[in-house]
């Protein structure tokens, strides 16, 4: 699918327009230097995946659990199944 070009000035122009159509398919926003925005169709999936990725709780749980791993402190796949 070949995406669909505008420029930043015709988005300003018609943004309703332009939000309206990137519900259907990807849309590219162009400025001077070149793409500036990829417009796409969301669902709610990725409204929760971007909370849950830019939460500073959830990184830091990320970071702990790695050290944690390193330091030879994690779960095994195994233990968890037998667990679950």
């Amino acid at each position: 699918m070949k995406l669909k070009q505008i420029t930043a000035k015709q988005f300003a122009k018609e943004t309703s327009k332009f939000l309206d159509q990137a519900q259907r398919w990807p849309l590219v926003v162009r400025s001077e230097k070149g793409p500036a925005l990829l417009i796409r169709p969301v669902s709610d999936d990725d409204v929760a995946d971007e909370l849950i990725l830019t939460s500073p709780r959830f990184r830091d749980s990320i970071r702990r659990a790695r050290r944690n791993r390193a330091a030879g402190k994690g779960v095994s796949l195994q233990k968890v199944r037998r667990i679950v």
